[in-house]
């Protein structure tokens, strides 16, 4: 599976009941109402306030709160990391409340200009004593969800690909592993002293037929036309040389690269050709031991 990249990089809260009873019960005191808030109370079945003026996406303008660090570090000082334990009566009649409240809500997401405005009028009920009730305490039973990279499924072609290239590695570092222990794989001819010789000896040899074509059509030039037409400026007879060294410079390069591509191929031929070996996964076949 591959990631893709990110679609949706909002943030979302999916609301539970606990947060649209609260909402329920408080739409008296809202003047104004973020038109996502709206819609996610219509489709769970409760009703808009007639007095709240519903917001356009670009009315919802918040400022960012400060956070008092060094208030926040003062009360947090204090706080246990387990809570005490209490009585089994009461820690499942609070689980009971915990899931009842914690039932996630039908419809669409909290966004973050959502919870803005929730703060806003969180803020205000609190001013006016209506509730005490923060944000964090209100939310605290809805289910977060982060963006998250889409999954696709790769390429079954370039998997088996994949897949094939790794059997085949894994053969040839078995066989590399295995070459001292097997009789089979003991002498292979690649890895004698005499045929890395013989592969160099016959690199050595077109290099060196290369330069003599290339010193002998030199030769011609400079002296054989000289010696055919007549006595001719040294200069002349130079560039002649060169001419006739450098045509036969192009063509020796010619079938020099064309040997070594063959070359290549010979030597490339048994790596690429599939080994009987087994497979590394799984149980190996032991032969036996030969006398």
């Amino acid at each position: 599976m591959l990631k893709s990249t990110i679609v949706d990089t909002r943030v979302r809260l999916r609301p539970s009941q606990k947060v649209l009873k609260f909402l329920d019960a408080q739409k008296e005191h809202f003047t104004e109402m973020s038109p996502n808030v709206a819609n996610i109370l219509k489709k769970n079945g409760y009703k808009l306030p007639s007095n709240a003026r519903i917001l356009k996406d670009d009315e919802l303008t918040f400022k960012r709160p400060v956070i008092d660090t060094k208030l926040l570090d003062k009360l947090t000082a204090e706080v246990k990391d387990f809570p005490a334990k209490s009585d089994d009566a009461e820690e499942a009649s609070d689980k009971e409340e915990d899931v009842q409240e914690s039932q996630p809500a039908d419809g669409s997401f909290f966004y973050l200009n959502d919870l803005h405005w929730l703060n806003d009028v969180l803020t205000k009920l609190r001013s006016k004593n209506i509730t005490n009730i923060f944000l964090h305490e209100l939310i605290e039973s809805c289910e977060l969800i982060l963006p998250e990279n889409e999954l696709k499924p790769r390429n079954p072609e370039l998997e088996a690909r994949c897949q094939r290239l790794r059997e085949e590695q894994q053969n040839r570092a078995y066989q590399k592993m295995t070459k001292n222990v097997d009789a089979t794989l003991k002498n292979h001819p690649e890895d004698t002293i005499a045929y890395q010789l013989k592969s160099i000896n016959k690199q050595i040899i077109a290099v060196a037929q290369f330069i003599f074509s290339v010193a002998a059509g030199f030769t011609f030039g400079f002296f054989g036309v000289n010696l055919m037409v007549g006595p001719l400026p040294f200069g002349f007879r130079i560039l002649l040389g060169v001419i006739v060294a450098l045509i036969i410079a192009l063509a020796e390069m010619y079938f020099l690269a064309k040997k070594l591509h063959e070359y290549d191929e010979a030597l490339d031929a048994p790596k690429r050709k599939k080994p009987d070996m087994p497979k590394t996964s799984g149980v190996q076949n032991v032969k036996p031991h030969i006398e």
